[in-house]
């Protein structure tokens, strides 16, 4: 619904809410709006709410919902059981007053109104629709009657529960479906807010197509209502229609407005318990008494996603293990997104884990399964497996000419030299060509043409012995380059055609060493294989493979005489790490020794 933004003063309300949620919604009345307004605006009055409603579908928005509104803070025997001990009930409540007086009886029309608001912040908020949770005013503050007898909770309830079922309210289309530019806009890639990538810019006078529209959107000059378009979101501010007629439900966090992913749960990750935890909000919370390793581990793959620093990749023995480490990092986390800070991950934590975009995506069961919704089998699997050898899985991995091979990129490490990062970066192009364009031409396509050029020439572009750019206009391993591979690592069509691209090379290499190898059968052979192909290319496999190759050896056999062939190609000081790698895909329980474990049809 549309909601009016009118304010109050800096005095009357609190920025954030210490950590803390909303929980519940308290009910209030004031006579009219002018007397909420006056009241709201005196800094003297340490009064607010967050809302007020009146009996004609309109409702006025004084403070933020992340906020904190000084509406119901004075405890005087209370009734309400759950009061949380020593805490300000300001903290973890959202206040709403309807227009009507003390005493009055509320007209049928306000409890339309404060249905349709409240329907709104109960899915918003994950608040159950009940009386434990829409609470009077006088259950918190016996000396405070200010609903009075006129108020019927009851008929609330029973209005809200004809139209919220348990499932979370269908988005809403809105009425119309172009919108006039008043001025110049810029369209937004996924989230309607200043912060997110300008995929173009919007003429001043031009017809625009929506699909959609919501009011949770950053707020400038008081209003947060964007519109969606099939290529982003423009801020409804610089359109002919700055309220849209019917603005959509949100059925995720809000303020700051996040990516927009794929509806949790709309794909089971195959992952019993977070699939539970994404289905009923009051399935079974993950903490240290889960045996669940799998699940352990996504949270701890989810968890390095958004920044967290030591949290074991799935080659460790840390991993899917829940201590102290995670439940703080966990603790920390919910922290700063005003959840409870329980240390557990309920519904409510791991809907936030996913749909906040990461900082630091990495190709992890967590990261993939639950928020690129790709299997975790097959191909994709040893994609997994490698990107960690190759960058700690980040999406975002660079090697600075360490190698003299120039830029490498991506979770397989696409290196420049060989050609290989041209591959990935028409990958990118083929997936949003304007993104591509925005991204690393600045809007210039030309520019961002010229790079692809550079990439086809003999040796990526770079000096063949040093690395070293041939042109000075793309020199990729510094400013303003790697930044703008930075800023592509963000970008979920890019991630996804990450792994399209990694699993599609996979592949192309599989066939390869099936046409002369022998031996090599199970899902730990291969994923050996294609290791080694990543690092030392097809042919640089198939010449160590025939080098150490003898009739009659057994698989182990053949995997471990490469392996040492391997560390023998290497410079003195990188030794000791291809060891450890080879090690891990001979060791590692994540890879089976069964011949019937391996499929190649994922993507």
């Amino acid at each position: 619904m549309i909601k009016q933004w009118l304010g109050c003063a800096p005095n009357n309300f609190l920025k954030g809410r210490k950590s803390l949620r909303p929980e519940a919604i308290v009910i209030h009345a004031y006579s009219n709006l002018d007397e909420a307004e006056t009241l709201f605006a005196d800094p003297a009055s340490a009064q607010s709410c967050h809302y007020t409603v009146d009996g004609d579908g309109h409702a006025y928005q004084f403070v933020d919902e992340l906020d904190t509104a000084f509406h119901a803070g004075l405890v005087i025997n209370p009734s309400w059981r759950f009061l949380h001990s020593a805490v300000n009930p300001n903290l973890y409540t959202l206040g709403v007053a309807g227009l009507a007086g003390t005493g009055i009886q509320w007209p049928e029309g306000l409890y339309d109104t404060l249905a349709e608001l409240l329907r709104e912040l109960c899915v918003q908020w994950n608040i159950p629709v009940d009386a434990d949770h829409i609470v009077l005013h006088a259950e918190i503050r016996a000396s405070k009657d200010c609903t009075g007898k006129g108020f019927d909770r009851n008929k609330l309830l029973a209005r809200l529960g004809e139209a919220l079922p348990v499932q979370a309210v269908a988005r809403a289309r809105q009425d119309t479906s172009f919108v006039h530019l008043i001025s110049n806009a810029n369209l937004r890639s996924r989230a309607p807010n200043t912060r997110e990538l300008i995929v173009r810019t919007l003429l001043k006078g031009s017809d625009i197509e929506v699909v959609d529209s919501t009011d949770r959107g950053e707020r400038i000059q008081g209003n947060a209502c964007w519109y969606e378009t099939r290529d982003g979101f423009l801020w409804s501010g610089n359109t002919d229609k700055p309220h849209p007629v019917q603005v959509a439900v949100s059925t995720t966090k809000a303020s700051p407005p996040v990516a927009a992913h794929s509806p949790p749960g709309a794909v089971e990750s195959g992952i019993p318990m977070l699939d539970a935890l994404l289905k009923d909000r009051g399935a079974p919370a993950i903490n240290s008494g889960t045996r669940d390793h799998t699940a352990i581990g996504a949270i701890q793959d989810l968890l390095s996603g958004h920044g967290v620093v030591g949290m074991p990749n799935c080659l460790s023995p840390l991993y899917g293990r829940f201590g102290t480490k995670i439940s703080s990092a966990i603790q920390s986390f919910q922290g700063q997104h005003d959840l409870p800070p329980t240390g557990v991950v309920d519904s409510a934590t791991l809907l936030q884990l996913i749909a906040i975009p990461a900082s630091e995506p990495r190709a992890s069961l967590g990261y993939l399964t639950l928020v690129l919704h790709k299997g975790f089998t097959g191909l994709l699997k040893v994609v997994s497996i490698v990107s960690q050898m190759e960058g700690a899985g980040k999406f975002g991995a660079l090697n600075l000419n360490i190698d003299g091979a120039g830029l490498s990129y991506g979770i397989i490490q696409w290196a420049q030299r060989p050609g290989r990062l041209l591959e990935l970066l028409r990958a990118y192009s083929a997936a949003d060509q304007a993104l591509y364009v925005e991204i690393f031409g600045e809007g210039d396509a030309v520019l961002a043409d010229a790079l692809l050029a550079l990439l086809s020439r003999s040796n990526g572009g770079v000096d063949p012995k040093k690395g070293i750019t041939i042109d000075a206009r793309f020199d990729l391993i510094n400013s303003p380059w790697t930044e703008r591979f930075k800023q592509a690592t963000l970008q979920l069509k890019f991630q996804i055609a990450q792994v399209d691209a990694a699993v599609q090379a996979f592949g192309k290499s599989y066939q390869v060493i099936l046409g002369y190898s022998s031996g090599i059968e199970s899902e730990r052979g291969v994923a050996f294989m294609l290791d080694v192909a990543n690092q030392f290319g097809d042919g640089g496999l198939k010449r160590i493979y025939n080098k150490v190759h003898r009739s009659g050896m057994g698989e182990m056999e053949i995997l471990e005489a490469i392996a040492d062939e391997t560390v023998e190609h290497m410079p003195d000081k990188f030794k000791h790490g291809v060891r450890a790698r080879r090690d891990d895909f001979l060791t590692t329980a994540l890879l089976s020794d069964d011949n019937k474990s391996f499929g190649v049809d994922n993507s």
